[in-house]
């Protein structure tokens, strides 16, 4: 998808996790100009400075909804252009909800969890397919119908249609497969060197694992997700105490690379391997339990 890199883009979401995932993939597709931030008054005021183009915003985050972020700029809070394009992120795409959205003027919804591609798919149609901004005395938004053109093929055609390709597995997206071997890349860089008594080097891969367990719920690659929360539960277990065995941390990130590649056609194989690093865990854990119990005997 070709886009210009010169459009400012707004995301606002108090996970930082989620921040990082959307403008890591923005920024795959060129996009330069994305700011984040966390909290309703960080957005209000970067919406101020900053002036996006797109604020794509969770549906609530600290101080403010992202409906009522929407009414605010509809309603034209400082000078911000009214036609400023509005993607929320939600968790709870009841109808309740959708229909208040649509009433407050959302452009695009996505649901959490998503894939890159369906994130890219809602920036593509704000830029590329606009709909006719509506200024009325009951409604100020886009066109809540997305159909102007008969001949228009996009996703989708009305704002209540389904939001992804329910069969489609979000984690076998080749973009999302790049986000988790870059993910994976990255435990194994910070443990080139690692010795069973360095605490520090420790913590930032247990910080690296949990943010690709984080990943792997956003996508829904449940093996991922299982592997990496083995990972973590090894290091929490024995890492601060020491005795750390690399040969354990090693069989972890081995496998999570091999997960990076295994698709669904090969799931018996993913969820044996998995079942294995709670096996050796299991067994890790159960002797240093053993151990502290005759040390205090």
């Amino acid at each position: 998808m070709a886009l210009s890199n010169n459009i400012p883009i707004l995301v606002c979401d108090d996970n930082a996790h989620t921040r990082r995932l959307v403008t890591d993939v923005l920024r795959s597709v060129g996009f330069n100009l994305v700011e984040t931030c966390r909290s309703g008054d960080e957005l209000l005021t970067l919406t101020k400075e900053m002036r996006p183009r797109i604020v794509i915003t969770s549906s609530r985050v600290p101080g403010i909804s992202g409906l009522e972020y929407t009414r605010l700029i509809r309603r034209g809070y400082h000078s911000i252009p009214r036609n400023t394009s509005i993607i929320i992120m939600t968790n709870t795409p009841t109808t309740a909800f959708l229909e208040a959205s649509q009433s407050s003027g959302v452009d695009e919804m996505l649901v959490r969890p998503f894939a890159a591609a369906a994130l890219l798919a809602r920036v593509e149609a704000v830029i590329k397919r606009p709909r006719r901004f509506i200024e009325s005395f009951n409604y100020v938004g886009p066109c809540r119908r997305r159909r102007m053109l008969e001949e228009y093929g996009g996703p989708l055609r009305r704002f209540s249609d389904p939001l992804a390709d329910e069969t489609e597995q979000p984690w076998e997206a080749e973009c999302n497969r790049d986000l988790v071997r870059a993910c994976v890349t990255r435990i194994s860089e910070i443990a080139k060197g690692l010795t069973p008594n360095d605490r520090a080097k420790l913590r930032e891969i247990y910080g690296a694992v949990r943010d690709t367990e984080q990943l792997a719920d956003d996508i829904c690659d449940q093996a991922l997700g299982d592997a990496a929360r083995s990972f973590s539960r090894y290091i929490s277990g024995i890492g601060a105490s020491g005795g750390l065995d690399m040969e354990v941390v090693s069989t972890h990130i081995d496998a999570l690379q091999t997960l990076a590649v295994l698709g669904s056609s090969a799931m018996v194989e993913r969820e044996q391997l998995v079942r294995g690093l709670v096996a050796v865990v299991d067994k890790r854990l159960k002797a240093k339990s053993a151990h502290a119990s005759r040390a205090t005997a």
